[in-house]
């Protein structure tokens, strides 16, 4: 299982998910020839899924963007700046080759105005 996380910016909150350049090739589903745009649909700890749109900017330093979808997905979860996104991907034993891919939140815990 590969594993993809983020701690969120005011950005990821409330706009859309910035993901890093290095990382969508490696991760993230391939885009295909002249391709900017895909639909993934990624599953939560609930079994709920999630239906997101990954973007990737033309031009010679495209940047990555998980969009639409992604402002519903934050809300649900009560997600905050600073919290922490973690995409996980595994593959799907009946084709060998298609992934899966899972999301949860991780909280940020404050104690005593520390953050741990």
């Amino acid at each position: 299982m590969e594993v993809y996380k983020k701690i969120l910016t005011e950005t990821d909150v409330s706009t859309r998910l910035a993901v890093e350049s290095n990382t969508i090739d490696k991760f993230f589903p391939a885009f295909g020839a002249g391709q900017y745009s895909q639909n993934l649909v990624v599953e939560d700890e609930n079994g709920e899924r999630w239906p997101f749109l990954l973007f990737n900017r033309q031009g010679p330093y495209g940047k990555p963007t998980i969009s639409a979808g992604w402002r519903r997905f934050v809300m649900s979860k009560q997600a905050k700046v600073g919290d922490q996104v973690v995409f996980s991907k595994e593959r799907v034993a009946a084709s060998g080759s298609a992934s899966s891919y899972k999301i949860r939140v991780v909280k940020q815990v404050k104690l005593f105005k520390s953050t741990i």
